[in-house]
């Protein structure tokens, strides 16, 4: 059933701005999803939304399809509260509150491939470039060491583009807890790295990558230098000292792409 509301202080929709704030995502374990595509992914895929807000902008056609195998409560609003609830100078006219998933290194543990480490990555926007990324190379996961961007902020989810409902994602991962993790579970440590080690075009990939992308300023911070197994660069042609982190997260999980597609030839 759907429900109408109009003002902007009506309690339900008061929570639901709250979400905005990392205090309250953390104190109810619930986020914001903006947009019918993310939304539709994030039912597709098998997670729990607790409610749907949509303006005029939507559908009423949309929202009777997202609704038909889902009971979720639903609110047909004014566009000043769509614009209450998003961070976005256009928003798009349909968002939801969805209950966070938590997964754990042990979920992982039976998986192989590459796995995409990110060491205080702090910009919501590369870290949520990195899932989507990490999503379309089919990595086994990407694991968030502690002090990374929050991955349920507006900007990530919605740099994510709905990946981050499609592979294990875990957050607020201790490192030296990660590199034991590792050696126990029998996944490479690898690292970045903007000198030494070797060009990712001549490294033979391993089994099970673990590999750690940097701080968008300072790079892989030495704890995470010193427990490493490999160190790779990414051979650069110009006069550029060094690449975006979330393009170089992508030049490294393709090149991955591509030698493991090579192996199984």
């Amino acid at each position: 059933m759907i429900k109408d509301i109009a003002s902007l202080q009506n309690s339900i929709v008061k929570e639901a701005a709250e979400l905005n704030l990392k205090k309250y995502r953390s104190q109810r374990r619930e986020f914001l999803v903006e947009g019918v595509r993310a939304v539709q992914e994030a039912i597709n895929s098998g997670w729990e939304l607790t409610a749907i807000f949509f303006d005029d902008t939507v559908s009423g056609e949309k929202i009777s399809l997202m609704l038909q195998h889902n009971a979720v409560s639903c609110y047909h609003v004014s566009r000043s509260i769509i614009e209450r609830l998003t961070d976005t100078k256009n928003p798009q006219g349909i968002v939801a509150t969805v209950k966070e998933q938590h997964n754990s290194l042990d979920d992982l543990a039976d998986e192989n491939g590459l796995l995409l480490v990110l060491d205080e990555v702090r910009d919501p926007g590369n870290v949520g470039t990195i899932i989507r990324t990490a999503d379309a190379a089919g990595a086994a996961g990407v694991v968030l060491l502690s002090a990374c961007a929050d991955l349920y902020s507006p900007k990530v989810v919605r740099s994510t583009m709905g990946s981050i409902f499609h592979l294990p994602i875990i957050t607020d991962v201790e490192k030296n807890s990660f590199c034991s993790w590792c050696n126990k579970e029998n996944w490479a440590l690898w690292v970045s790295s903007l000198s030494g080690g070797t060009s990712i075009y001549e490294i033979k990939w391993e089994e099970k990558v673990a590999l750690v992308m940097g701080n968008e300023a300072n790079g892989v911070s030495e704890d995470m230098l010193k427990a490493a197994k490999q160190k790779a660069f990414i051979p650069m042609q110009g006069k550029a000292e060094s690449l975006n982190v979330s393009i170089a997260a992508g030049v490294f999980m393709f090149e991955a792409l591509h030698k493991q597609a090579l192996a199984t030839k």
